[in-house]
């Protein structure tokens, strides 16, 4: 048989100071591997000498996840040397060469393991050379590492030797050294992720099973190899454990540390009281309890069976071949034992056996095992009237104690898919989930809900793997068919956002959440029971005002998609309630990715208005009616043309009806504050009722010309047009003669008390550059020309000529300009630019410093302080391309003239 050989490294090229050679050596999870020094010159050598002298059967190559040789050629040599010198210069025969994958599709972290049969050659020593690297990111030094080699064969004193008497001995020699058996626990895949005692373990285990079968102990045998399963998995979680305790070292997290070998020592010890490894061992002799069969151990044989699989086949032959492969027939068994945990027969009651697997009865010779169907085996009271039955055998199990039912065993299709909730909450725990019970459901729920609450970093996993082991158990819950467990689920996922998330989980892991959670919980919110789908809005709400689910806009971007007409009447319904209730709670949005803009939300309201549900087009009345009131261009444009013909629909009637309250609110004020101006300027006689539209028109644009000329033939829109100088649209440091910050009005507002009226008159200045009003009117004819022309913190925009503040240029023209939609923003500097000078602009483009503003005239920073805009414009070296400051000198020259 071939075994692992032992071999030592007698010469390496080269090797890193972390990583040495004599790391090779040795077989273990936690071993470093041996590693090239850094822009090394190929090929690499490795010559490893072996403990004696064999015949190589196969050779095992390990390698590194991203420093990967391209290629690896194996030479082997059978002459006996002593020295380190008579080793380089050995004859070499050639064997062959072995390539390895770049490891890209793994991301750079999987581990190849190479495994090469080579033809059957007695050895003593054994070259590898290793070639080129393959290029990766990783790789920067251009090195190569091998972690593990692993040499298969066969000792050639053993081989030879012929043993003519047929004893036990003898046997076991001839299985052993059999050339076609291969022991699986010398394979390197066995070796680098089990633990190294219980590899030990096993692997005297497995001498003991090929014993027991020597001596038809058969009983013996198999609960050998189930216990070799048993240590195999164990094995492989203590590695981890390692692992985790190695890392809290590094971290010199040593409370971690302790209680990492503390559970290490605690699990060790569980696993081997488990398979009773004493009794197993036979240490101090044979143990007649290993050849004796167990109900227990019959229930462990059978629980991973299909349950629901017909009849046991009586011939033992096809019961070994449709069981797995890990498990024998129970051809023991007396003739009145169901081999099916818990199977009812239909025979004449009897006594029943339990025990903590399940119950076994005795069943009708004529008529098969029968097992029960997935519905049955939901744990459900028995019904008043058929408690007393004595002939429905279900209901007399239904009528057992409930200490003697047990928690739903996971399949091994269910671990899998439970991996991550197993290994961060505990096998019990997720058991709970997948049970069929209810109230198993509702215990693991609370049981979550604690872990969250109880969560230290220090003592548990990382937030980010905890959290989506909890999502998928919450996931999991949320499709429960339960009331009761539904409702609590939501419940825990309402504290997992509130409480759990912020500080812990990253922004990924949070989105990752919402995107596993929300789809299930929109379907719930489209249920016909009515707490279902107030259930599933509450908690959607709730997670859409968590401030780390707020900031990454997925639930209101999944809520304002448009509704077809073919959605159902409540999910539709509840989407548009909570689209209503979004922009209730934070209003309507500028940015794009929020999901809450005027666009987005009137196209999602248009659709509504077309839903057949007449619930669904109120909703989405009303949520058109609230963006009316911020953009009304928008929402027309979303609707059919406002005339006699679209009026006659009632939906739309009354629509256009709330429309014109709108706007008739906002006529209203604008009048009002146009005849408060009115009244100011006549009061006051110190501005002119129109500018000097002469002096004006020689520095507008066509499109200004136009407006000014319909402010001259109409009063009132004169009135406009000031408002939109000096209004919202502008952001101010000044203040109005009423108080109110941002207003042109202010600057001529009437005064109650006539006593303080020149004084006031004395004080009036312009509210964005602070000239006094008798200094502006030496060169201008009214304030209002000032503004126009002359004013150094305006200016005026060469889209749409309306004039606006510098500071608030760049602005304008993304949200507010008539021509905004051929702009867009540059994410370096933020400055406002064409979209067919993009290209252009990026090479020139001067990136926007930290805490500071860019200046859309000279595209310079400027920094954030007070007054800063006034100083870079208005002062001792002011923005160079400001046009309103070379006027205003040659103002200043005249007038000193």
């Amino acid at each position: 048989m071939p075994k692992k050989i032992r071999f030592t490294v007698v010469y390496v090229t080269s090797e890193e100071s972390k990583y040495k050679s004599t790391e090779l050596n040795i077989h273990a999870p936690i071993v470093k591997g041996w590693q090239s020094v850094k822009d090394c010159e190929y090929p690499q050598e490795i010559i490893l000498q072996l403990e004696k002298r064999c015949i190589l059967s196969k050779v095992q190559l390990l390698a590194h996840q991203f420093l990967i040789p391209s290629k690896v050629e194996l030479f082997v040599n059978n002459e006996d040397t002593n020295t380190v010198e008579d080793v380089a210069n050995l004859c070499w025969d050639y064997l062959g060469y072995i390539t390895l994958s770049t490891n890209e599709s793994t991301g750079f972290k999987s581990r190849e393991l190479k495994s090469a049969n080579v033809p059957k050659t007695e050895v003593t020593y054994v070259k590898i050379n290793l070639h080129n690297n393959h290029v990766n990111v990783h790789n920067v030094f251009k090195q190569v590492s091998i972690i593990a080699v692993n040499i298969l064969g066969m000792d050639i004193e053993t081989r030879r030797s012929s043993v003519s008497e047929e004893s036990e001995a003898s046997k076991l020699n001839d299985i052993m050294n059999s050339p076609e058996y291969f022991s699986p626990y010398d394979d390197l895949a066995f070796i680098m992720y089990v633990d190294s005692d219980i590899a030990k373990i096993i692997r005297d285990m497995e001498i003991k099973k090929h014993l027991a079968v020597i001596n038809e102990r058969f009983e013996y045998a198999r609960k050998l190899k189930n216990a070799m399963s048993k240590l195999r998995t164990a094995g492989e979680k203590l590695v981890k454990y390692e692992l985790e305790k190695r890392h809290a070292i590094e971290l010199e997290d040593y409370e971690r540390a302790s209680f990492k070998k503390t559970q290490m020592e605690q699990f060790r010890n569980e696993v081997y009281e488990e398979v009773c490894l004493e009794q197993l061992m036979e240490q101090h002799g044979v143990c007649p309890k290993n050849d004796e069969s167990s109900i227990d151990d019959i229930d462990s044989n059978n629980q991973n069976k299909n349950l629901l699989s017909p009849v046991l086949s009586k011939n033992p032959s096809d019961s070994r071949r449709v069981s797995s492969p890990n498990q024998t027939s129970p051809a023991h068994l007396p003739r009145h034992h169901s081999p099916k945990t818990g199977s009812p027969s239909t025979g004449s009651p009897t006594n029943i056996q339990t025990s903590r697997s399940g119950s076994f009865r005795r069943r009708n010779k004529s008529v098969g095992a029968i097992v029960k169907s997935t519905y049955e085996m939901y744990e459900e009271k028995p019904l008043p009237a058929l408690r007393h039955s004595q002939t429905n055998e279900f209901l007399r199990e239904c009528q057992l104690e409930p200490e003697y039912k047990v928690t739903s065993k996971l399949t091994e299709r269910e671990k899998k898919q439970a991996a991550l909730p197993i290994l961060v909450f505990g096998n019990d725990l997720v058991e709970k989930f997948y049970s069929k019970h209810y109230c198993d459901k509702e215990d693991g729920l609370n049981r979550l809900k604690d872990e969250l609450l109880a969560y230290d970093s220090s003592k548990m996993h990382a937030p980010n793997k905890t959290a989506r082991a909890a999502i998928f158990l919450l996931h999991r819950s949320l499709r429960d068919k339960v009331f009761s467990v539904y409702s609590l689920a939501n419940e825990v996922i309402r504290l997992f956002f509130v409480q759990f998330v912020p500080g812990r989980v990253s922004s990924a892991e949070v989105a990752r959440s919402v995107d596993k959670l929300l789809p299930e919980l929109l379907t719930k919110s489209g249920d016909t029971s009515q707490r279902i789908n107030q259930m599933a809005v509450h908690t959607i709400l709730t997670m859409a005002d968590c401030k780390s689910v707020r900031d990454l806009h997925i639930i209101p971007v999944h809520l304002s998609r448009p509704v077809s007409s073919s959605t159902h009447p409540r999910l539709a319904l509840s989407r548009a309630e909570m689209v209503e209730q979004l922009i209730i709670n934070y209003g309507i949005s500028t940015d794009k990715q929020s999901g809450l803009t005027c666009r987005t939300l009137s196209e999602f309201g248009s659709s509504g208005l077309h839903h057949p549900a007449e619930a669904v087009r109120k909703v989405s009345e009303r949520i058109l009616v609230l963006v009316y009131k911020v953009n009304s261009r928008l929402v027309r444009k979303q609707l059919p043309p406002d005339d006699d013909i679209t009026r006659r629909n009632l939906l739309y009637r009354q629509l256009f009806h709330e429309f014109d309250k709108i706007d008739l609110l906002r006529k209203k004020e604008i009048l009002e504050k146009n005849k408060l101006l009115q009244q100011t300027q006549i009061a006051n006689d110190c501005l002119s009722p129109e500018p000097n539209f002469g002096d004006i028109n020689k520095c507008m644009s066509t499109s200004m010309r136009s407006v000014v000329n319909d402010v001259i033939t109409n009063h009132q829109k004169y009135y406009q047009l000031s408002k939109s100088v000096s209004g919202s649209n502008m952001h101010t440091n000044g203040t109005n003669a009423n108080g109110s910050p941002g207003s042109a009005s202010g600057i001529s507002s009437p005064s109650n008390n006539s006593n303080n009226s020149q004084k006031e008159e004395d004080e009036k200045q312009c509210i964005f550059c602070n000239q006094l009003e008798s200094v502006i009117l030496s060169s201008n004819n009214s304030m209002n020309s000032h503004y126009w022309r002359s004013c150094l913190m305006l200016v005026r925009c060469k889209e749409c000529s309306q004039v606006v503040e510098v500071a608030s240029l760049i602005e304008h023209l993304l949200m507010e300009c008539e021509h905004r939609e051929s702009y867009t923003q540059c994410s370096r500097c933020s400055e406002a630019v064409k979209l067919d000078e993009f290209q252009g602009h990026q090479e020139q483009c001067i990136e926007l410093s930290e805490n500071c503003n860019k200046c859309p005239l000279c595209h310079g920073n400027i920094e954030c302080e007070e007054q800063c805009w006034k100083t870079h414009l208005m002062g001792e070296n002011p923005c160079p391309k400001n046009t309103r400051f070379k006027m205003y000198q040659q103002k200043q020259v005249k007038i000193q003239i």
